[in-house]
Parts: structure tokens; sequence; C-alpha cells
């Protein structure tokens, strides 16, 4: 990652004239760059360990710690299509982890449990994920972490605010947002 000269911060933050633009002292570079960084290197550790991809531990993850879900909720708390999240669920049921079971008052609704292989599988996922979280914080202190989570809930609050104002100046055919409203929080 290239190093920039000064704070990120300041030249994120400055206030009066339009300052010109530098990728290197881009604030959502800066936030995508140690995010990569982070999902690669647990993405490895899940794929090294347990055959998992992205989408299958992410899955596995939020069904683990929400309980029994749908594949549209998946797709909403992941921010992923649909479709995706269909395609790594059926690979997770094929595999024995994850089941389909209706809806007990829906009877339409598809929802996602895990197997009892799929309960083991996430406990040992757990022990992972939590042990790669002490090692990226162990140099950080607990009021760094407050300020960051309050950080990050406003950075993705304006970043949704944002969409929905630019939906009104988008081209015709370009991608469509999605609804506007309060983003489901991360898992």
């Amino acid at each position: 990652m290239p190093k920039p000269t000064g704070s990120i911060l300041k030249a994120a933050t400055s206030a009066g004239a339009r300052r010109p633009y530098d990728f290197s002292r881009y604030l959502p570079y800066h936030l995508t760059y140690p995010v990569g960084a982070v999902s690669r290197v647990l993405a490895g550790e899940m794929e090294a360990r347990f055959g998992l991809k992205s989408a299958h531990w992410r899955i596995m993850s939020l069904l683990g710690s929400r309980g029994p879900v749908s594949t549209r909720d998946l797709a909403r708390f992941l921010s992923t299509e649909k479709s995706a999240v269909s395609r790594a669920t059926s690979e997770l049921i094929a595999r024995g982890y994850v089941l389909r079971v209706l809806h007990p008052i829906d009877r339409r609704l598809l929802m996602l449990h895990f197997s009892p292989a799929g309960k083991r599988l996430f406990e040992q996922m757990s022990e992972v994920a939590l042990d790669f979280e002490d090692a990226l914080l162990k140099n950080v202190s607990a009021e760094e972490v407050a300020v960051l989570d309050r950080v990050l809930v406003k950075l993705r609050e304006a970043a949704l605010e944002f969409e929905a104002n630019s939906v009104k100046t988008r081209r015709p055919g370009a991608r469509k947002a999605p609804k506007a409203g309060k983003a489901p929080e991360p898992f």
C-alpha cells in the first residue's frame, strides 16, 4: 500500500474549497484496502482449514450468529446478490452443513438451519474467527475500537444517504439502487 504523506483524514475532512483528487489520500481507498486485506487473510484461513470459500463462511457465520434465516435475509445482511447467496447455500446444503426448512407460519418461505455437521463446523470456525479478531485488535485499545465503531456507523449511514440521493441524478438504464431505508446492522 502506498504511504500517503500527511494524514488522510486531514485531506478527507478539510472544509472550504474543493481539494484536488489524490487517490493516495482518498478515504474510500483507505477503507477498502484494509477491509480487502482482512477479508483475504480470513478467507484464506477458512479455505485452508475448512474448504470454505468466502461466501460459504460468511453464510455459516451469519446463520450461526442469527439463527435460522431465509436466503432473502442472508442476501440483505451480507449485501450480496440473492442469486450468489442461493448458489453458495445450495453448495452448503450439498456438503451437508445446511438444511432448508419450511417456515412454520409462512409456508412459502424456506428457512436455512444448520445440520448437526454444520453446527460443529460453525463452532470450529468461530474459534478461528475469534482468534483472528484477537490478533487484529491486540494493539488497539477499547477506546479506539469504540471510536472506530462510531465512525463506521456514520460512514455507512452517509454512504446510504448518498446512494439514496444519487438515484435522482442517475442516467436512464444505470444500475438501480436498493430501496432507501435503514441498512441492516452488520452481523
